[in-house]
């Protein structure tokens, strides 16, 4: 008979007591394929039996197997996971899920085993039993929360909905995480993927396209009118050219004509001006040839008479040095003077002479105010030798002896005197 240990569809393993092992004669199950079995005893793993038949005791077999024994049944067969992770913040406060499917199955027995006394509780008939749901629940709480809300919550929704190597990186990320972690339960990771739902960001987005395409529609509606009118304003500016066009031509060659008319013009007082230029050029180098060469002519000219005035200056001094010598200097300085004036104008000449003439009249005038005050001065003296006089008369009247008077201008003189001092007679 065989023993059917599986209550739910998603059973991943389930510890059965041996009391609860249907059979009377012998309790035993069958693995069906797939299928492990491990025998329990003190809560130690006894025997681990791969396929076939698992013998846990009976009345037939009693003292085989201890009477206090566990039959853990386990299914290593590969099991879906759909897992989901919503209500995911970004960091600008929009919401965002991540969902995806999970295919493991089970490896190492004693691991799972360890896994289903540690997260499972016993039921009424002392069984315990590990699904897929447990899994879920607790790769949901240890690993999806723990590795995706703090890393979307660091990133921006633009970010991640067009970054592939962020979304790439926390995928890596948790399938590393994810591998790990059921490595370290006893299960291995046989397929993992990721599907991003981005909430209502994707529904502003196709709004907003939806959006740009209507204004982008509209844009081009309104293109279409402005072309038409443009194409009308070029038509209505054909016509109005092609009226005008004979006028505008000959127009255009009038002032064609008119333009090579002022250019050759202007070459030509360009050309003019360049050869009045260079006339003037060469009329400037030529000026100052000439003024060197007259400069040079006038520079000869003054050396030579400088060399003449030198050579006339040395025989001059040598002819007064010899003047002087034999008639003295007063005829050299005459004879010099002589030399002076015969080489000035009358013009110079007669002004000359009015300044000597003015010189000696300035002299006359001279000593005549001399001559005037030694006048005087003369009858200032006679007048004090007067006074002098008679007041020696009037003591010589008294007889005096120190006073005696001249016999010739009777002026009175001291005694010893033997000479008059107003006529200078000498006194007996």
């Amino acid at each position: 008979m065989t023993f059917k240990w599986k209550r739910q569809s998603d059973e991943l393993a389930r510890v059965v007591p041996k009391k609860n092992v249907d059979g009377f004669f012998r309790k035993s199950v069958i693995l069906s394929p797939n299928e492990k079995g491990i025998l329990i005893k003190d809560g130690e793993i006894k025997e681990v039996i791969e396929s076939g038949k698992l013998s846990v005791g009976g009345l037939l077999r009693p003292g085989t197997i201890s009477k206090d024994v566990d039959v853990a049944l386990i299914d290593t067969s590969p099991k879906d996971m759909q897992w989901k992770c919503s209500k995911l913040w970004t960091a600008d406060n929009q919401s965002l899920s991540c969902s995806g499917l999970l295919r493991f199955r089970v490896m190492e027995t004693k691991r799972l085993f360890q896994m289903i006394f540690a997260y499972t509780i016993p039921d009424k008939q002392n069984e315990r039993s590990l699904t897929v749901q447990d899994v879920y629940k607790r790769l949901e709480s240890e690993v999806l929360t723990l590795v995706l809300e703090p890393e979307v919550r660091t990133e921006n929704i633009e970010n991640i909905y067009g970054n592939r190597e962020l979304r790439m990186r926390l995928e890596n990320e948790l399938e590393m995480k994810l591998r790990s972690t059921l490595a370290m339960w006893g299960l291995e990771m046989l397929r993992y993927t990721v599907q991003w739902d981005l909430g209502s960001y994707g529904m502003v987005m196709e709004v907003a396209n939806q959006f740009q395409t209507e204004e982008e529609l509209a844009e081009l509606k309104t293109l279409g009118e402005e072309g038409k009118y443009d194409r009308m304003g070029r038509e209505s500016a054909a016509q109005v050219r092609a009226t005008h066009v004979p006028m505008a031509v000959r127009t255009e060659l009038t002032r064609q004509e008119r333009l090579k008319e002022e250019q050759a013009r202007l070459e030509v007082e360009r050309l003019q001006q360049e050869a009045d230029m260079r006339e003037a050029r060469e009329a400037i180098a030529l000026k100052e040839q000439l003024h060197i060469s007259k400069a040079r002519g006038m520079r000869a000219e003054l050396e030579v008479e400088q060399d003449m005035k030198d050579r006339e200056h040395t025989r001059d001094i040598d002819y007064i040095n010899t003047v002087t010598q034999v008639g003295g200097a007063d005829v050299a300085k005459t004879i010099s003077e002589g030399r002076e004036l015969s080489r000035l104008s009358a013009q110079q000449l007669e002004a000359l002479a009015k300044v000597k003439q003015s010189e000696v009249l300035a002299k006359e005038d001279k000593v005549t105010f001399m001559m005037n005050i030694e006048d005087r001065e003369r009858a200032d003296s006679y007048r004090r030798h007067e006074l002098d006089t008679g007041l020696m008369g009037a003591t010589i009247s008294k007889n005096s002896s120190t006073i005696k008077r001249c016999f010739v201008c009777s002026s009175a003189v001291p005694i010893e005197a033997s000479f008059c001092s107003q006529c200078g007679k000498k006194l007996e």
